[in-house]
């Protein structure tokens, strides 16, 4: 690999059982001798993020033969999601305000947690 690995890249798994995952760097070795790269895994296979906490030690051998670079992937969540959280947010808040309309607020709550749910 021409380029040195840093902190805050990425590499997709090109080889065994969780190919395709998107892992980023989140530490380089700390002396002349060590050639580890620690990777903290951020999607499945699938490239849907995860928070798994999953992190790797390899070498830069392993790390050039096993890893392709790749982007920093996706948002988890979309434009149509913030705004539905939005209106559910909005909802809530509509109902449980004293001077609220608690049938609108409702309405604006249902409405926004089905977006989600339909999305997902």
């Amino acid at each position: 690999m021409p380029d040195e690995p840093a902190v805050y890249d990425h590499y997709r798994l090109t080889e065994g059982e969780a190919a395709g995952a998107v892992f980023r760097v989140v530490g380089v070795g700390g002396g002349s001798d060590d050639d580890r790269v620690t990777l903290l895994r951020l999607t499945d296979a699938a490239g849907n993020r995860e928070a798994t906490g999953d992190l790797r030690q390899v070498g830069r051998e392993e790390l050039d033969r096993a890893f392709t670079p790749a982007s920093d992937p996706s948002p988890r969540f979309e434009l149509p999601d913030y705004l539905a959280g939005l209106l559910l947010l909005a909802g809530v808040a509509l109902a449980v305000h004293p001077g609220g309309d608690r049938l609108g607020g409702a309405i604006l709550a249902v409405g926004g947690a089905y977006l989600l749910w339909r999305r997902h």
